[in-house]
């Protein structure tokens, strides 16, 4: 059942929607067949917020994020210049928008932000 209101469609939305939109891949907000890589989206904001202490798009309530992630249009941020090369790239591939290009995590395991923990 689809509304044709605003309101009532932003409901229906958020109703069938599970999870925190912040840390939802695209794929998973617009329900288009997501996988073990939609999980690495979620690593990619997790790493984001251990970092900087909010998820990445924290200035946006949570309908308007999920909206702006869904829409393959905006970039999501990066970690902010004083963190190093290493970590700034692997969030960046794991915040790769097309499920199809972003790592598995075996790959993960290889990045030299990674490599340099073991």
């Amino acid at each position: 059942c689809r509304g044709t209101g605003k309101n009532k469609t932003s409901h229906i939305l958020l109703i069938s929607v599970h999870g925190t939109p912040y840390w939802m891949a695209p794929e998973v907000i617009n329900e288009s067949g997501y996988g073990r890589k939609s999980d690495i989206w979620s690593i990619g904001c997790t790493v984001f917020e251990m970092a900087t202490g909010k998820p990445p798009l924290a200035s946006m309530d949570r309908l308007a994020a999920m909206f702006y992630i869904g829409a393959h249009r905006g970039l999501m941020p990066s970690l902010p210049d004083h963190f190093s090369g290493k970590a700034v790239d692997f969030v960046h591939v794991c915040l790769t928008r097309n499920q199809h290009e972003r790592p598995s995590a075996v790959q993960l395991l290889q990045h030299p932000f990674m490599k340099g923990r073991q």
